[in-house]
């Protein structure tokens, strides 16, 4: 037996303080602390430093000790033992020796810090950093003093002090490039990166880790470029960049495989299904989620079984495969039950009712409410108990029990008042239904108290995270099914009206929110820092009221809340007299029946509807009547998807060059619900804006057949939005110099994982004619075609703000689902990676933080089919987001058109604009600029649109719809 080992074995066999080892020991003994410590086997390295403590001790060797004791205590934080490790660090402070200068001391306190901030007790943990600091600054150890700088941010993010964390994170980032320390910089800017995110300021967080992957790069650590790409995922996520989203999550697959830790890889396909998911690609979204579970079966705990299990029952309930989707449900049940945690059981019990109410099995859905009651009230759980109540009447409404529906949504509302705001909507709204099927106008007292809430939301930072996810969008239907009970019950037009108009208004504040942080993002940093930081604070304050125990909580909670969003209110005031680009993105407040009637030109009729599930709401507006009708299906059929169905067919036959018979029997359809119930009063005008709604939003009107001739033969038809928007926009101040700018074609790359279909994006080859057509009407024309039509480069020059009409020949891409994604298509320059803040799509939500200036927007070539169920929130988005830009109108084309029959009426229809620029004659001029005539003048456009299309219709080749329907002219 060598020396070593027998030395070792006695170290087993007698207490090591007392067997009077040489200091070579004690050496060995550190050594062998260190080594376990390096493979984080925590228990063995704290037993070997405790030895080598003592050893050092008993020889009175107190440079020793004090390395060892260090050690010791650090060891004894990783295995949980703060209480003992925090009376060693403190007996270390106070020894008396010149090995504890102030570099030891200060690595004392800032490990002191670091125990405390393990066991949340954060106000300590500052403390402790705070008074290592000035001893690692006189130390001049770089990096102790980076340690203790970037921990210090580390407690300031976690208190939710961002500016104070990133002042020291910053100061952190010089000492550790000095080192040469490459892991924790890159470590560090991350760390930036993450306050930058959660203040939602995306473009600066995407920058640092942009810089952070750099660095990682260089070092190539699979895992730590693993963990980057899947935080540049998260970040484009929010930015709705799922293309660049979906290159981060494929690169981060990339390298969890080569790291070969199945977990972290089962982790990260379950995000590509998620991403693929939400992107409505339900097949690739299941290949992933089902690679995610092979994985975990083999590697994780139920938890994660059950998650990714529910996530691909999630992904076959919305491919309508219920009885695939009703297994998984109970399988991941029955694993949350193994795991026992309360609220995700009652995750999937909500699933499972979910499941039973579409299959109409209204037993068993009452047995799974009955369960979650159970756990709502083992929990004393408010929201748990509200969701119950919810779903109980629910139950009962399906099944035509309206009264005991009603007593249900009741308690589901009680519980909800101990909750946010935001969670008492449903219940009222679905008390305010219950009343309404008992035919009782307090449908309308508790519908009014829904969207009160809905309308308060709009002014608190709050829920400024909720509208960015298409707040009100959610809740339109609702207006507009209280303006119908407004005009059942009471018959007021003006209050039905209104509702109606607030609907169209609050799409788009949906669309506002998302833009504005294009806005914001051009704000100083310390502003953007300041408001977002304001915001975060309200939030958290959101989230605290949720979390309440009990009544007093709730109360001091809210009043806080009330306290904060009256500060950030001034606050913001403050940034508008500043700032005032960011009043564009104030929603705005809808207009009246009064004001509607006086922007109604003489020879003018306004036409505007509005469609929920199973009631269409109709307006005639001029300046001397109001006419309201409406119109429903019988035995409760959906009407929506009916008029969707309508709208189809009528497209289908215009597209498939249908006969005169077929277009006048699909035309009926629609005229005799729309046009017909207003046939008589329509005749005394000339002029028509049309107000559509849902799937109206494709139709278009102007082929609509009325006694052998189209309704374009007999009106001059243009679109808006809604009326409030058309209050919104500015007329265009002519200048002597007519520029257009025309943009032909694209090059636009398909990447595969690209979210719209090859298919969907085909070539169009002839639109170089098309262009070329309409800049032979001008002296200067520029003009963009094939590889120049990059998203940069358009976006330079469409900020410009000098050309008078800008015409886009190129595909335009719609997404209902999600309206902000819906774009133009254009080419990106070079390849697009993850960190690319392009991805050669001009979105809807770009598009509003243009400022363009310009008199017409031409929408040439768009594609835009028309599925199954339609909000026609896409279409109208993108018509939205140009008016906001600055243009004054927009002419948008409602399918994929002909080259040569596009060319005629775009040539014909430029040269109707361009010879008839004088809007009005001088007296009405003067009787708007006095005052007298507050009406907004029809104008030319949609007077050049028809001239233009009757001059189609006596074309020999052209006269079928086909070739000059899907050009609409909306705005002035």
């Amino acid at each position: 037996m060598n020396k070593r080992r027998f030395l070792f074995l006695l170290a087993w066999l007698f207490p090591l303080s007392l067997s009077g080892q040489s200091l070579q020991l004690a050496d060995s003994l550190f050594k062998k602390g260190r080594f376990y410590d390096e493979q984080g086997k925590m228990r063995q390295s704290a037993f070997y430093y405790r030895e080598a403590y003592n050893v050092y001790r008993e020889h009175q060797d107190t440079t020793g000790w004090l390395k060892a004791g260090k050690e010791y205590a650090s060891a004894l934080v990783y295995r949980s033992n703060n209480g003992r490790a925090m009376e060693l660090y403190k007996m270390l402070l106070e020894v008396k020796h010149r090995a504890n200068d102030v570099y030891n001391r200060g690595d004392i306190l800032n490990s002191m810090g670091w125990s405390s901030r393990r066991i949340g007790k954060l106000d300590q943990a500052l403390s402790y950093y705070q008074k290592s600091l000035p001893l690692a600054l006189e130390s001049r150890d770089s990096l102790l003093i980076a340690v203790v700088f970037n921990n210090i941010g580390v407690v300031y993010f976690k208190k939710g002090n961002y500016p104070g964390s990133l002042d020291y994170y910053r100061k952190s980032l010089p000492y550790y490039k000095g080192l040469g320390s490459l892991t924790s910089f890159a470590r560090t800017l991350a760390n930036i990166g993450h306050i930058y995110k959660e203040l939602s300021v995306y473009g600066k967080a995407l920058d640092y880790y942009r810089r952070s992957l750099i660095i990682r790069s260089q070092l190539e650590n699979v895992n730590q470029l693993a963990g980057i790409h899947d935080l540049i995922a998260g970040v484009q996520f929010e930015l709705g960049n799922y293309n660049q989203s979906l290159t981060a999550l494929q690169k981060s697959l990339e390298y969890r495989r080569e790291a070969e830790v199945p977990q972290a890889t089962a982790s990260t396909l379950n995000d590509i299904g998620l991403l693929y998911k939400n992107l409505g690609q339900y097949d690739k979204a299941l290949d992933y989620y089902q690679q995610s579970l092979v994985i975990g079966k083999k590697t994780s705990g139920p938890a994660s079984i059950a998650i990714t299990t529910r996530n691909i029952a999630m992904v076959l309930w919305q491919q309508e495969k219920y009885e695939q989707a009703s297994e998984l449900y109970k399988k991941a049940l029955t694993l949350k039950r193994r795991i026992n945690n309360s609220y995700d059981i009652a995750l999937s019990l909500q699933d499972l009712i979910r499941m039973e109410l579409q299959s109409g099995n209204y037993y068993l859905a009452r047995q799974y409410a009955g369960e979650l009651k159970a756990i709502g009230d083992s929990t004393n759980s408010n929201d748990i108990l509200a969701d119950v109540y919810t779903w109980l009447g629910e139950i009962e409404k399906r099944q035509e029990n309206f009264q005991q529906s009603l007593a249900h949504y009741k308690k589901a509302y009680v519980y909800s008042r101990f909750l946010s705001h935001s969670e008492q909507i449903t219940p009222l709204k679905n008390i305010a239904e219950a009343f309404h099927r008992l035919n009782s106008d307090k449908a309308i007292t508790f519908g009014q108290k829904a969207v009160a809430i809905i309308e308060e939301s709009r002014t608190k930072a709050g829920a400024l995270s909720e509208l960015k996810s298409g707040y009100f969008s959610r809740h339109a239907d609702f207006y507009i099914q209280l303006a119908s009970w407004v005009l059942n019950y009471r018959q007021d037009k003006a209050e039905a009206f209104r509702l109606v108009e607030l609907a169209k208004a609050r799409s788009l504040s949906d669309e506002l929110a998302k833009a504005a942080q294009d806005i914001a993002e051009r704000l100083p940093e310390e502003v953007r820092i300041e408001r977002n930081q304001k915001r975060h604070h309200i939030n958290r304050l959101y989230s605290e009221l949720e979390a309440a125990e009990n009544s007093e909580q709730h109360a001091s909670i809210q009043q806080k809340i009330r306290v904060a969003e009256l500060s950030y209110a001034a606050y913001e005031s403050s940034l508008y007299a500043e700032y005032p680009e960011l009043r564009r993105f104030k929603s705005p407040e809808p207009l009246s029946l009064g004001e509607a009637r006086v922007l109604a030109g003489e020879g003018t009729a306004l036409l505007e509807y509005a469609v929920t599930d199973n009631q269409l709401i109709m307006f005639l507006i001029s300046q001397n009547e109001v006419r309201v009708e409406q119109f429903s299906m019988s035995d409760d059929q959906g009407l929506e998807a009916e008029l969707t169905a309508r709208v189809s067919a009528f497209r289908s036959a215009v597209l498939a060059h249908a006969s005169e018979t077929v277009l006048q029997r699909r035309s009926s359809d629609l005229y005799n619900v729309l046009i017909e119930p207003f046939e008589d009063d329509l005749k005394k005008y000339s002029n028509l804006i049309i107000v559509p709604d849902g799937a109206l939003s494709y139709l278009p009107f102007e082929a609509l057949m009325q006694g052998g001739h189209y309704l374009i033969e007999n009106y001059s038809i243009k679109y808006v939005p809604s009326l409030t928007s058309l209050t919104l926009l500015d007329s265009y101040a002519s200048i002597e110099d007519k520029k257009l700018l025309a943009i032909a074609g694209s090059q636009f790359s398909q990447n595969e994982l690209g979210t719209f279909r090859k298919s969907s994006l085909a070539a169009l080859p002839s639109t170089l004619i098309e262009v070329d057509s309409i800049a032979s009407h001008f002296k200067r024309p520029s003009v963009l075609t094939n590889r120049e039509v990059s998203e940069g480069t358009v976006k330079k020059l469409l900020n410009r703000n000098d050309y008078q009409f800008i015409h886009f020949a190129t595909h335009g891409v719609i997404d209902e689902e999600r309206p902000w994604r819906s774009g133009l298509a254009l080419s990106i320059k070079g390849k697009l990676t993850a960190s690319s803040t392009e991805d050669g799509m001009l979105r809807s939500s770009e598009i509003f933080g243009l400022r363009l200036n310009t008199e017409m927007v031409v929408l040439s070539a768009c594609n835009t089919g028309l599925g199954d169920v339609v909000s026609g929130e896409g279409i109208l988005g993108m018509q939205r987001a140009f008016f906001f830009a600055g243009a004054s109108t927009v002419v948008v084309s409602l399918w994929n058109v002909y080259d040569r029959s596009t060319a005629f009426l775009m040539n014909q229809f430029y040269d109707f604009i361009l010879k008839n620029t004088g809007d009005e004659d001088w007296v009405d001029s003067l009787l708007r600029w006095v005052g007298w005539d507050e009406s907004i003048p029809f104008g030319q456009k949609a007077t050049a649109m028809r001239k233009a299309k009757l001059q189609m219709i006596n074309h020999p080749l052209y006269n079928h719809p086909v070739y000059w329907a899907p050009f609409i002219v909306v705005g002035r």
